[in-house]
This record gives structure tokens, sequence and C-alpha cells, in this order.
């Protein structure tokens, strides 16, 4: 019988989603910091392409406006991982909204589209910090038999947040100016900062990151290196590639390209998609928990191919929709099983640096997905479909490594 087998028949795993959340403050400080800042977040999706060029720049800037933000988290990403580690969670947990909100203050008073990127970089900067500390303390928090429902909570959170953000982005800038959605950031991060800062308790635990601990960035090598941790990271490289480069960027392009879909059904496309997300998360946290996390990253994977293939080569609308919905429940099961391996798998309870370590496989992904398909279609003939085709390819090998190398023994501890 496997650890996960055993886990799965303890008091903590019978316990009911609403118990564990009773039971832990902490958790509830954090889904309710989580949803806020991804709704801080979204909220300005509508309007960034338009409040850059509200300055004048030519259109290969205002792709800067974007870029900035992802380059600022991907570069907080392993630091933030080594700070919860050395400093503890509580610090960064309402340090990364702070900055997130004083640099949305900056952005909504900005006279100057480069003083709008840098206020951009400095805001990706506070969600890497923010978004990595949030992940770190689930994994603190998340008992064995209770992983997959808490990490299936944090996406859930992130979901439920990014959601509402662009209605209430897109109102505000229509009502109020571009520059409107930016000031309610700045509410939303002071307040979030105040809210960790007053009624959050520290969650690292007393011997975690002590001082036998390496705290500079060599404490990544022995994770990356390790084909454990290694086939998790290239699974979540390709799951934040898919969702950047596939679902937002060439999913659309290939159903206005192949069906003449306009604005409006590429947006409930992807409406659909989030939809069906959101209708499995509730029963993700069970299934990680009942049949082991190898056996739901491998099955979400592959189900992840098997729909970006339907939409590559599906000739008929109907199934673009089917296509949609099934990527949605896929990644709704893959994400919070990517991240509980994670966590059962962290070297010596390590999880600041290893949950580090996963943002910045995925926001690695997250960046450079996009530049990658776009030049395949630029110096090759294979068009939306072939780029599609490739983002498959990416996640069917990385279903295999998994498979292949996954049911590993864990990293032995620093101490050992």
């Amino acid at each position: 019988m496997t650890i996960e087998t055993l886990s799965a028949t303890t008091p903590a795993a019978r316990a009911s989603t609403w118990a564990i959340l009773a039971a832990q403050p902490a958790l509830v400080v954090i889904m309710g910091t989580v949803a806020g800042h991804m709704m801080m977040m979204g909220m300005l999706a509508p309007v960034l392409s338009l409040y850059s060029k509200s300055f004048g720049v030519a259109e290969w800037a205002v792709g800067l406006i974007i870029t900035a933000f992802g380059v600022g988290r991907l570069l907080m990403d392993l630091p933030a991982g080594l700070m919860a580690e050395r400093y503890g969670r509580r610090l960064l947990v309402w340090l990364g909204p702070a900055i997130v909100g004083v640099a949305s203050l900056g952005a909504a008073l900005a006279t100057d589209f480069w003083l709008l990127v840098g206020f951009r970089f400095v805001q990706g900067l506070g969600s890497g910090i923010y978004m990595t500390a949030a992940s770190v303390v689930c994994a603190d928090l998340a008992k064995p038999g209770q992983r997959g429902r808490i990490m299936a909570l944090y996406q859930t959170a992130m979901l439920v947040g990014a959601g509402f953000g662009p209605v209430v982005g897109g109102y505000l800038a229509g009502h109020f100016g571009y520059a409107a959605p930016f000031w309610l950031s700045l509410a939303i991060g002071m307040g979030a900062a105040l809210y960790a800062f007053l009624c959050f308790d520290e969650t690292r635990r007393p011997n975690a990151g002590g001082s036998h601990h390496d705290h500079s960035f060599r404490a990544f090598v022995p994770i990356a290196r390790n084909p454990v941790m290694a086939v998790a990271l290239l699974v979540n490289f390709g799951t934040f590639l898919t969702r950047a480069a596939g679902q937002w960027q060439m999913l659309p392009l290939a159903a206005h390209e192949r069906f003449g879909f306009d604005t409006s059904r590429i947006g409930l496309a992807i409406t659909l998609m989030t939809v069906a997300n959101l209708a499995v998360l509730p029963f993700t946290g069970r299934l990680i928990e009942r049949h082991g996390t190898v056996a739901c990253v491998v099955a979400a994977t592959l189900a992840t191919t098997a729909a970006l293939v339907l939409a590559a080569l599906g000739g008929q609308a109907w199934m673009f929709w089917v296509a949609m919905a099934g990527l949605g429940a896929a990644t709704g099961l893959q994400g919070p099983a990517v991240a509980t391996y994670a966590v059962d798998h962290a070297p010596g309870g390590r999880f600041g640096p290893a949950m580090g370590l996963m943002r910045f496989a995925g926001d690695v992904g997250f960046v450079a997905g996009p530049l990658l398909l776009g030049t395949a279609i630029d110096l090759t003939p294979i068009g939306y479909g072939g780029a599609i085709l490739l983002n498959a390819g990416l996640m069917a090998l990385s279903a295999g490594l998994f498979l292949a190398f996954g049911r590993r023994h864990p990293l032995p501890s620093p101490s050992d």
C-alpha cells in the first residue's frame, strides 16, 4: 500500500473541506487574499492595451505593458521562495499585496508610458512575492490526506478572483476612465496587506529553514536535478505555456480563422473553459487523495493533450466547443494535482524553494510560450493548428516522462 493510499484513510483525510477551513484560520486568510489578488490583476486585463495606446505609443510597445509584469513576477519567484524559508511566510503575505497596491497608485498617476511600464514591472515583483508565499502557506497547512483539496481550493480562489476581475475593471474603465481600475487595485492591494498583517499568523514550522539550510540559489540545484521534481517542473511549465500560448493566443486565432468566430464567441469559448474548470474543482481534491497524484497528473495531462489535438484537427465548430470544455476540465485537475505532488516531494519539507521553483517554471512557460509558438508560425508553414499540435506534443511528452519518473522516492532531507 502506497503512502498516498494510507494517507487517504487518516482522520485528516476524512475531515470535510469546511472542517479543514474552520480548523485553520490562516487558510481562510490566504484564500480570501488570493481571490482579491487575482481580482486585482483581472481588473486590469480589459484596459491595459487601451491605457497604453492612450499615451500615443507604437503598436509594438503596447505589449510591453503585459511583458513587464510577467518579467517582474518571473524574477521574483525564486527569491521569494528563499525569503519564505529564511524570514517566514507572514512578511511576504502582506508585503506582496502592499507592493502591488503602491505600484497601482503609480500606474494610475503615470504621465509617461515608460513610467507606466516601470510600475507594471513593480506590480509583477509584488505578485511574484505574494503568489509564491501563498502557495508555500498552502503547503505548510496541508496535512497528508488533505493536500489535494487545499490545492483545489487555492485554484478555485484564483479562478473566482480572475473571473470577476475583468467585469469590474471593464465597468470602471467605461464609466470613470482607464486609470480607474488601478485606483481600485490600490484599495484592494492595501486592504489585503492590512488584512494579512492583522489576521495572518506565521505558518513556517519552527525548524524549517534553520541555519543548517542553504538560503542561496544553490538550494534550487538539488531540486531541479532530481528526476522526481524535474518532471513536475516540466508539467508546470507546459501547463502555464498552454494557458498563455494555447488558450489565450492560438486557440482564439484558430477559431477565428477556421470557423469565423468573432470576439463575442471567442469570449464565450474562454468562459466555457473557465466554467468547466470550476465545475471539476469540487471533485479534484478527493480524486487526488483517492487515486494518487501521479495517476491524476498523467490522466489530466493526457486529457489536455487530447483536447488540444481535437481543437487543432476538428473540422467542425462543435468539436472546438467540446475541446474548450475538455481543456478546462483537464486543467482543473492538472493544476492542483501537480502542486500536491510538489508538496509531497519537497526535500526535507522545504516548501519555500520547492514552490518557488514550481512558480518559476510555470512563469517561464507563461512568458516564453507565446513567443515560442508565435516564432514557430513565423518561421514555418504550420499555421495556428500546427502550433496547437506542438503544444499538445509538449504535454504528451511531459505526461510520458512523469509516468516514467514520477513514482520514484522523494528527495531526502538535507539533514539526512
